[in-house]
């Protein structure tokens, strides 16, 4: 037995850096969609592609069925 170093990145390094699963590019806030199972984030545009003609979402990394979904996230700085 050896240790093993991988050079894929965590779910946690992907949701930090905000980088698409499929494609490694940065996502913008209005363009996030995102698995409710195990939280990786992929462009809306790439989701789609990769769904194809599928009439349902399947994430590319759980295999989760349905579990897809566009998250938004505002940005709201208050004075109290």
């Amino acid at each position: 037995m050896g240790n093993y170093i991988s050079n894929q990145t965590t779910n946690q390094d992907t949701i930090e850096n905000n980088k698409c699963l499929i494609c490694w590019e940065l996502i913008e806030d209005n363009d996030l969609v995102q698995c409710i199972s195990c939280k990786i984030q992929l462009h809306v545009y790439c989701e789609e592609t990769y769904r194809g003609g599928k009439g349902y979402c399947k994430c590319p990394h759980c295999q989760g069925i349905g579990t897809m979904c566009i998250t938004h996230h505002h940005r709201h700085h208050h004075r109290f």
